[in-house]
């Protein structure tokens, strides 16, 4: 299981719909049903906010892998009333730990295709 950090832009469109009570249930109205579908795939859906920075959909999820994030975005966007998703992966402290470790055991002339260093 993995988690993930998801950012969800709504378009101009479907917050017109919110405000104007067209959609309704909106995702900040009916958590639930946003958290049954991260279900339906094994996932569990820790909670789901309102960037006020932003005004986007922010939600984390616990999913088996990266595929099921990416599918669960699909379905979701393929609705046609919201924006498209942003996946962040989130690494555990002990992932980090080791990414790092990793990190410091590759060549110092290890060079990724296009990077400037």
């Amino acid at each position: 299981m993995a988690t993930y950090l998801m950012h969800e832009a709504l378009p101009p469109y479907a917050w017109k719909a919110i405000l104007e009570g067209e959609m309704d249930p909106h995702p900040l109205s009916d958590p639930q049903a946003m958290a049954a579908g991260f279900a339906a795939i094994g996932g569990t859906m820790q909670g789901l906010w309102l960037s006020a920075e932003s005004c986007e959909l922010v939600f984390v999820v616990d999913l088996p892998d990266t595929v099921d994030a990416v599918a669960c975005s699909l379905r979701y966007i393929q609705r046609g009333q919201h924006g498209p998703i942003r996946i962040t992966r989130l690494l555990t402290p002990q992932e980090g730990v080791a990414a790092i470790a990793k990190a410091s055991g590759l060549p110092k002339s290890f060079k990724v295709s296009g990077s400037d260093g």
